[in-house]
């Protein structure tokens, strides 16, 4: 094979310097965020105002797990009669109807169920709807997901955060068994992470909020003003996110506050889970011009930069990593060949650059996921033992994407198909335990 080593050696130099000088500048986006997250939050002020919540949950065949929820919602500290919870199914032999009635709460039985009306977006929308052809009101809608258990005063906090003007607004999502193993250790860093600099920062500098699944309220004007429930896409959260910062839409993260959400424990969920989130995440954009009012919280040059924030802001982290994937592959592959051909010359620094790009990759989740780690110490509740492995084996974890990417590429069906996600109730925060024992 005729190779011309020294300009190749040459030419992955260059491009492994390229990329340190690259990292060093997308660093400072990441280090703004960091200490822009690092201010304390100030806790909003009580109000007597009341909101009328409806508290929406997609419970379909939950019964295992909806008792938790259930009774953290019977214990809220916030008036009874200003929140009615509605749990969607889609039989009336879900034994989970049989819980609701226990505790004296609405069920709601999907009937327009296709298989294009699978995701959990369709069956808000629709409960939506029957609450509005029964012309019953309320000031806003609060979405759970049935493995969510909340803190005592969670509505009452989301009521203070709503009386200061926030639209959509939502607490620190905690988790309910984060210590399983290396799969839950790295979700719950990965949520952290968005919990505690992404979202905490967006919030104090842009008044905006990542949403995350479940937890969340939102304002019934903002419904309307959109036409309707719209977010029925395979991701509901980031559409909603992505239509609240299209349209300026005041939102708010409030940490002072946690709900807990179990994390997925089996290989298989997990990466079902991240192939919906990625390409939910790139359906994205379709949502960031749909018809709706326009709020103008910000200046016109304010919402071009966080729209181009939102937009932009992980491309140059998903740079970063497929160009010094290509060059640490690249460097090996010619070492090796290298070898084969007796060029001893370059075989060094080519295995020398492919390792030192496998450390530089090695180093962009390490050193996210230990700052992550030190920042929520107060909330991530694990062991200095657990902290190490979830730190150590969060690239491994993340890295399930790009399989993710892959499957759905060369898969299209499976971009479209909506998976229910398998609870097991499973409780090992020390928090939790500590109170299910008093």
């Amino acid at each position: 094979m005729n190779i011309n080593y020294d300009i190749l050696t040459y030419i992955l130099g260059i491009s492994s310097l390229v990329m340190i000088v690259f990292l060093l500048g997308m660093s400072i986006y990441y280090l703004i965020y960091w200490s822009v997250s690092a201010r304390k939050v100030t806790p909003v002020p009580h109000s007597d105002k009341l909101t009328n919540f409806a508290v929406l949950i997609a419970a379909r065949n939950e019964s295992h797990v909806i008792t938790h929820l259930l009774e953290s919602l019977s214990r809220q500290t916030y008036p009874k009669e200003y929140y009615s919870v509605y749990l969607i199914v889609e039989s009336r032999n879900d034994p989970t109807m049989q819980i609701a009635k226990e505790y004296g709460y609405h069920c709601f039985i999907r009937d327009h169920i296709t298989s294009d009306r699978r995701t959990k977006g369709f069956a808000l929308q629709e409960c939506i709807d029957h609450i509005n052809r029964h012309d019953r009101y309320y000031d806003a809608y609060m979405i759970f997901d049935a493995d969510n258990i909340l803190d005592d005063n969670y509505l009452e906090v989301m009521n203070d955060l709503r009386q200061t003007g926030v639209r959509v607004g939502l607490g620190y999502r905690n988790f309910t068994n984060a210590s399983t193993n290396w799969l839950t250790l790295g979700s719950a860093i990965m949520f952290s992470y968005m919990n505690q600099i992404t979202s905490k920062a967006r919030s104090i500098l842009f008044h905006k909020a990542t949403l995350m699944g479940t937890g969340y309220f939102v304002d019934r004007s903002v419904i309307e003003e959109a036409g309707g429930w719209i977010f029925t896409g395979m991701t509901e959260d980031i559409q909603l996110t992505s239509y609240c910062i299209y349209h300026d839409i005041y939102m708010r993260y409030y940490p002072l506050v946690c709900f807990y959400d179990e994390q997925s424990s089996d290989f298989k969920t997990v990466h079902n889970q991240h192939l919906r989130w990625l390409f939910g995440y790139f359906e994205r954009r379709t949502f960031l011009k749909k018809a709706g009012v326009q709020d103008d919280y910000h200046s016109k040059n304010m919402q071009k930069l966080i729209k181009f924030e939102f937009e932009w802001g992980l491309i140059p982290f998903v740079i970063y990593n497929v160009i010094t994937f290509v060059i640490m592959v690249l460097s090996f592959v010619f070492g090796a060949l290298a070898i084969f051909y007796g060029k001893d010359y370059h075989v060094g620094f080519l295995f020398a650059t492919g390792g030192f790009e496998a450390l530089m990759l090695y180093s962009v989740f390490v050193v996210p996921a230990l700052l992550s780690v030190i920042r929520d110490n107060e909330y991530l509740k694990l062991s200095t033992g657990k902290k190490i492995v979830g730190v150590l084996t969060y690239l491994f974890y993340f890295y399930d994407f790009v399989f993710a990417f892959l499957d759905g590429f060369f898969h299209p069906s499976k971009r479209r198909t909506w998976k229910k996600i398998q609870h097991t109730g499973e409780i090992n925060n020390e928090d939790l335990v500590n109170k299910s024992e008093q």
